[in-house]
């Protein structure tokens, strides 16, 4: 459970609503949901800057810019007001968020599925009605609710049924509702705590990757190849962090953690007499970490069990995450039925067990995910897939859920392992936070500032209070959220504002000792470009259904959807294609699909390409990514009306898979008239699970063209 500080440390007020929100759907969820399973035991890991957070909304210390913007009533919002609504009031999963609410995705077709520009903003803020905004304040809120919330609050129900046309007071009540669930979110933990049923573990404060506090050169054992910044050497601050979140959870909740979460599973060796000093008696990260550590080749045999990890005097309990069970939960079986993803997962926990039948030991399968950004993808939030599986772990004697400290109790580690690689959890390195030109220009700007700051402390030119004041800052900066939206690797709506906030710490240290910040610390470290929509058709195209790139003109002029657009909070290790290409003549949809290069053949076999399609019907496209050899390429059309069973219309040979994917698909097979909007989106399925789908969680709109579409591009 996991969340940065939002809050402007200039301005002292929260930017970003992500606390607020996830607290009262995932985080709130989670621990209600085990009310009705008391035989199910489980770890959750809060992190100290999620806690913290949580209580300034419970206090009423935090309001943030989202809720100013709800609470507002919708007659005397002003322009500015009024289009960053329209702006980030849809910023949710629209498949499961706002299409299940009839009003909330009529008015997302209204603004447009898509960014807008500033003049299509200015046109469509004046075109929504007051309704319309008290509305979208009113759903935006609403539909964050988890389903436990809404179980446990009939008005949210009642509101819900409503879905249109709400009153102030009623949006009032909904978000006067997001607090009492939130003030009911701590003590929820700790009652279930208390009560032996869940172990809390905690992480460093502010969720730093702490051997990169320690020794930024600690990377060059995972990323020999890898271009750091000037060495940032500071155990101190790794010690610091550790202990600070130890001291917030006694304080939160009682007694001492056992556990530990060290931030995405970040360990080094030299971490070890750091934890065991703060009292944390066992650590967990992911499976490739142990695979690194030790030289037995037998994966099944070598995870299932907890170690000590030793580093010269000190040891230290660990444990590794399963990392394909984990990774099923969090990006695969949300988008499959909640009983078939309950037995697909029920049936590797069997496979697992079945295969170390042969043993006499238990074995302990560690599955280990986000607390919260994975429900938002489930249709329900994740309450039949959660509560199938709780259901049969409870009924099931041959499996027994438990905490991991209780387990670690029950079953002491035997074996030692002497030198635990350094890494994290995504891909055993360091490359999402140090390295890329804009992760090392962020870890020189600590250092200059935290240089700053210990010289003036050493003239003693500054009062403790500020001193104090100026170091919190140092250590929120070192946080390792900065640094994800950082470089290459991923990419959100809020990318700016994550970058503001990193730089606002380190200039408010210089404006905490009364000096002006330098100037460095004001221009943008990230690359200020505007994450774009798909690029749209600007011409006809005839490209030759031949599976390779013929020449440079034949895509010349379609639009475009690149996977850097997608992005997101959570790592996806999953990827099949870098790119969709789509344009048309005037009687056919014409697609390209570019595979990624160097996937494993495994990767590839048994994929299913599924095109959903969709205006006044929906249609999908089947086709495997893999033919038979000799077998005749085509694909299928398949039509659902009314919300019903898809039912095959055709099959089509006009396909073509050897470089590239190409494909052309008659409009008048797909219901499609001039002019008409139709939206699309591609996905790719294995064993009947989608794994990857382009683009992640939106549509790729477009009007079917008429004999003036050039002309129109051109004289636009």
């Amino acid at each position: 459970m996991h969340q940065p500080m939002y809050k402007d440390p200039i301005k002292g007020i929260y930017t970003m609503p992500w606390v607020r929100l996830h607290g009262i759907k995932g985080y709130f969820d989670m621990i209600s949901l085990l009310e009705e399973f008391p035989e199910i035991h489980q770890t959750f890991n809060l992190v100290p800057s999620l806690i913290v957070q949580i209580n300034d909304y419970v206090s009423g210390s935090a309001k943030d810019i989202f809720w100013d913007h709800s609470i507002k009533s919708a007659a005397d919002l002003e322009l500015n007001e009024k289009k960053f609504i329209l702006d980030n009031f849809f910023m949710c999963n629209w498949g499961t968020m706002i299409q299940q609410h009839t009003r909330y995705w009529e008015l997302l077709k209204k603004r447009g599925m898509r960014h807008l520009t500033e003049e299509e903003i200015n046109h469509v803020a004046k075109i929504f009605s007051l309704q319309e905004y008290l509305d979208l304040q009113s759903l935006f809120n609403l539909t964050w609710f988890g389903y436990k919330s809404v179980e446990k609050d009939k008005g949210l129900l009642e509101l819900i049924k409503k879905g249109r046309n709400f009153t102030e007071d009623e949006k009032r009540y909904i978000l006067e509702t997001q607090i009492r669930v939130l003030k009911e979110l701590l003590p929820a933990y700790k009652r279930f705590q208390d009560k032996g049923q869940v172990e809390l573990t905690t992480s460093p404060f502010y969720h730093p990757i702490l051997p990169l506090l320690y020794d930024t050169e600690l990377a060059h054992r995972c990323m020999p190849w890898a271009n750091l910044p000037d060495r940032f050497n500071h155990p101190e601050d790794a010690e610091e962090q550790i202990r600070r979140g130890v001291a917030l959870y006694k304080d939160t909740f009682g007694r001492e953690p056992s556990g530990m979460w060290p931030s995405e599973g970040s360990v080094a060796p030299e971490l070890i007499p750091c934890f065991q000093k703060a009292g944390i008696r066992w650590i967990a990260t992911d499976e490739a970490i142990l695979l690194n550590s030790i030289s037995e080749d037998d994966r099944g045999r070598m995870i299932y069990k907890p170690y000590r990890a030793r580093f010269k005097d000190a040891e230290m309990n660990i444990v590794f995450r399963d990392k394909g069970l984990s990774d099923l939960i969090g990006f695969t079986y949300s988008k499959n039925l909640p009983e078939q993803s309950k037995d697909d997962f029920i049936g590797h926990l069997k496979s697992i067990q079945k295969y170390l039948a042969d043993s006499n030991d238990d074995h302990i399968v560690n599955i280990i995910l986000d607390g919260e950004n994975a429900w938002e993808y489930y249709p329900d939030g994740g309450r039949g897939f959660l509560s199938l599986v709780y259901k049969e772990l409870t009924y099931d004697k041959g499996f027994k859920t438990v905490k991991i400290g209780e387990y670690i109790d029950e079953h002491k580690p035997a074996k030692i392992i002497e030198n635990l690689s350094t890494g994290s959890w995504i891909n055993s390195n360091f490359k999402i936070w140090i390295g890329a030109e804009e992760d090392n220009k962020g870890w020189d700007y600590i250092k200059k500032t935290r240089r700053f700051l210990t010289e003036r402390i050493k003239e003693n030119s500054i009062n403790k209070k500020n001193a104090e004041l100026a170091w919190e800052e140092i250590y929120m900066a070192e946080g390792s959220d900065w640094f994800w939206w950082y470089g290459d690797d991923f990419s959100s709506d809020n990318d700016a504002e994550f970058d503001r906030l990193f730089r606002s710490h380190l200039e408010n240290v210089y404006r905490i000792l009364g000096v002006e910040p330098p100037d460095y610390l004001k221009i943008p470290i990230i690359k200020v470009e505007e994450e774009l929509p798909p690029e749209e058709p600007v011409k006809f195209i005839s490209p030759m259904i031949d599976g390779i790139i013929t020449n440079y003109f034949e895509w010349l002029g379609a639009g475009s959807y690149t996977d850097k657009v997608a992005g997101g909070s959570m790592y996806h290790a999953e990827e099949i294609a870098s790119a969709v290409f789509y344009g048309f003549d005037l009687h056919n949809l014409f697609l390209r699909l570019d595979i990624r290069s160097g996937l494993e053949k495994d990767t590839l076999k048994d994929i299913e390409v599924n095109i959903h399609i969709f205006n006044k019907d929906e249609f999908k496209i089947v086709f495997p990514l893999e033919f038979k050899e000799g077998e005749k390429k085509k694909y299928s059309i398949y039509r659902r009306r009314e919300g019903l069973t898809f039912s095959l219309i055709k099959a089509d040979e006009t396909l073509a898979i050897k470089n590239i994917v190409e494909i052309a698909i008659s409009f008048k097979d797909l219901n499609l008239e001039k002019n008409d909007v139709a939206n699309f989106f591609v996905e790719f399925r294995k064993d009947k699970l989608e794994i990857d789908r382009y683009p992640r969680h939106k549509y790729i709109t477009f009007k079917t063209p008429d004999e003036n579409f050039e002309n129109v591009i051109w004289s636009a």
